[in-house]
């Protein structure tokens, strides 16, 4: 009896805390953009200038132990959860694989998680890893097709349209075992409208965003 009663208070606890002043938090992070990101009982959520939750608690917001120290705008920068421009990122994981997308500050999901990895907003925009395939052919005996994937480093709005392609393909290996972490996202901020992004030839290229 007590098993059950413990376990219906864990399916409703989110809800207890939702729209509440927040107490007992295990982390608070530092306000930005209106927003401060809140650990309790191992899910987050994020509270708003008056203290109180936005949306219930949930466990696929991006966080990390630590911080990737590598040249990388991705996911692996994220030591807990920001609301930056009114989308925060989350992600689903599919056949082993991550995916990510964001969520508005109601919680509702406004890009699909179906990016490899993907950056903060900045002045309307993300940067994201878009996955493709091409199919090279069918192996008949098996009866099935023969497809190479790659990826491209895209310029994504609020609401996940693909505004420009910035650099690629990347080849890569739709496996879990090669994609347990993200690909990083290798490029630097040089102003409000220019970015630095590696090429698929390790190389530096400067690229105006209009």
């Amino acid at each position: 009896m007590k098993t059950i009663f413990n376990t219906v208070i864990l399916l409703f606890l989110p809800h207890l805390f939702f729209g509440q002043t927040v107490k007992n938090a295990d982390f608070i992070s530092p306000m930005e953009d209106g927003y401060a990101a809140v650990k309790i009982h191992n899910q987050w959520s994020f509270i708003d200038e008056n203290g109180k939750l936005i949306f219930d608690l949930r466990n696929d917001l991006i966080t990390n132990e630590t911080r990737t120290n590598a040249v990388d705008l991705g996911v692996a920068s994220m030591t807990y959860p920001l609301m930056i421009e009114e989308r925060a990122m989350v992600k689903t994981v599919k056949d082993g694989i991550p995916y990510y997308g964001f969520i508005d500050p109601t919680g509702k999901i406004v890009v699909n998680q179906e990016f490899l990895n993907v950056s903060n907003f900045k002045e309307g925009y993300a940067l994201a890893l878009k996955l493709s395939e091409q199919v090279l052919g069918e192996n008949k005996p098996l009866g099935k097709r023969v497809v190479s994937y790659f990826y491209d480093l895209v310029l994504i709005d609020t609401s996940g349209h693909i505004s420009k392609y910035l650099c690629g393909p990347f080849p890569v290996s739709l496996s879990k075992e090669r994609l347990k972490v993200a690909p990083p996202i290798v490029a630097k901020d040089l102003s409000p409208n220019l970015i630095a992004v590696q090429t698929p030839e390790s190389k530096w290229e400067v690229i105006k965003i209009d």
